[in-house]
């Protein structure tokens, strides 16, 4: 068990120093569990989310030949024309739309299009993205807490304990809705005076010099080919359960992004596809996989399960207290492991708990653990993946962010929506609706 935390905290320290690659250090902690026989080969394969690295490879495709075409740069100014060019319009606008987006399709996706998009736009209006893409992310893994698609630990929960889109809308959207506009309040009043001095500086001239500098054509076969693509990718990802159900094909997330993807580069018929491909980033793919060993190595020693049971026996005869303790020491450690694997460890100790006598209803857990462990991911760049998503666009396309300034930027507000979630659950618990 030591040997299992031993790795997994000297690859946190690395990766937070940001002085080595994270994914070559990612994947050198998955391969020391190996040599030292904390897990096998065959072990370390099974802990890898494929599914997850699919849906990423496929999204990433998709968006890498919209980049291309040239959608997200002609997007950009449609959406600044639309605003009279007002930086505090779209700080608001992009905020409610990660939000809104996530609680419909993966927050993954969401990202992987925001972060472009947002990139962009901060450089058009000479504004610092990083700000906006952190709000951008808490916003998705809040907005995402509010249904059973919107966040993989909430299909995990959903799928394991038998609760439907339905239950989640009803129950947890609401309580995400009202976080995401708290979340939208504290980073607007923080980046108020930088919204303010952006629009500024947009003189009429300067307005002009951006028209001049920015109005190059569209692509048209590659955005026709990128948006069909990305379309068809969003609806499978939204309806592919259903579509199971109905063909009998096993549809995942992964397929759901990677046939349209597959599709799209076939119909460009080589025309970029090189150029397309290499723009991927493969990084980010190799960082998932070697961070999802590492904590399948945990997974393997029963770290969750034990450290989830300690916490329902120390507050075994206070049903109240475990739904707290089940809100808040799993959604602060979601900031430090990725939360899908905590979520399906806390899903199986729920389970047995709902059995026992004496404690809470097993609805009341399951919100009260969906909403820790999705808002609290957003406490560092690795707690959810689109956090890791839009940490690794942004240090590639734009420059050096750093763990201190996201936390800066993030813990705050999150511990501030983690409490108004406190306070609605705890109504739910005094009131009996749940």
């Amino acid at each position: 068990m030591w040997s299992a935390i031993i790795v997994f905290a000297i690859v946190y320290i690395l990766i937070m120093t940001e002085k080595f690659p994270r994914h070559l250090v990612s994947l050198i902690g998955g391969g020391v569990l190996i040599l030292i026989g904390v897990l096998t080969p065959a072990e370390a394969f099974h802990y890898i989310n494929w599914e997850t690295l699919g849906l990423l490879a496929g999204m990433f495709l998709l968006v890498s030949i919209l980049n291309e075409a040239g959608f997200f740069s002609w997007l950009a100014m449609t959406a600044l024309r639309k605003v009279n060019f007002h930086p505090g319009y779209l700080f608001v606008i992009l905020i409610l739309l990660a939000a809104f987006l996530a609680m419909f399709m993966d927050s993954i996706t969401v990202m992987l299009f925001l972060s472009a998009l947002t990139l962009q736009l901060c450089m058009l209006m000479k504004l610092d993205p990083i700000p906006l893409i952190i709000a951008e992310v808490c916003a998705a893994n809040t907005g995402g807490a509010g249904s059973l698609v919107g966040d993989p630990p909430n299909v995990i929960l959903g799928t394991t304990l038998g609760f439907n889109f339905a239950d989640f809308i009803t129950h947890t959207g609401p309580i995400s809705a009202l976080a995401a506009l708290l979340l939208l309040a504290l980073f607007y009043l923080r980046n108020r005076k930088a919204l303010q001095l952006a629009h500024a500086m947009l003189t009429p001239d300067t307005i002009k010099e951006i028209e001049r500098l920015h109005s190059e054509p569209l692509h048209a076969h590659l955005t026709r080919v990128g948006l069909a693509g990305f379309l068809c990718a969003v609806l499978l990802l939204v309806f592919h359960a259903p579509l199971s159900e109905l063909t009998g094909l096993h549809i995942t997330s992964a397929i759901a992004a990677l046939v349209p993807a597959a599709i799209s580069l076939f119909a460009l018929r080589k025309f970029r596809v090189k150029d397309i491909i290499l723009k991927v980033d493969s990084e980010s793919i190799l960082f998932f996989a070697g961070l999802f060993v590492i904590i399948g190595g945990l997974e393997k020693v029963n770290i969750f399960e034990s450290l989830a049971e300690s916490l329902a026996a120390a507050s075994r005869t206070n049903p109240t207290g475990l739904v707290m303790l089940l809100h808040w020491a799993p959604g602060l450690a979601s900031g430090v492991v990725d939360n899908v694997p905590l979520a399906l460890a806390m899903s199986y100790v729920l389970g047995d708990l709902a059995n026992q006598p004496g404690m809470p209803p097993l609805s009341l857990m399951v919100w009260s653990l969906a909403l820790g462990v999705d808002i609290g991911g957003n406490l560092t760049p690795i707690g959810a993946s689109a956090n890791v998503v839009a940490y690794s666009y942004l240090e590639r396309n734009h420059g050096k962010v750093g763990w201190k300034r996201w936390a800066l930027t993030a813990v705050p507000p999150t511990l501030l929506a983690m409490m108004l979630a406190t306070a609605f659950i705890l109504f739910k618990d005094i009131s009996g609706w749940y």
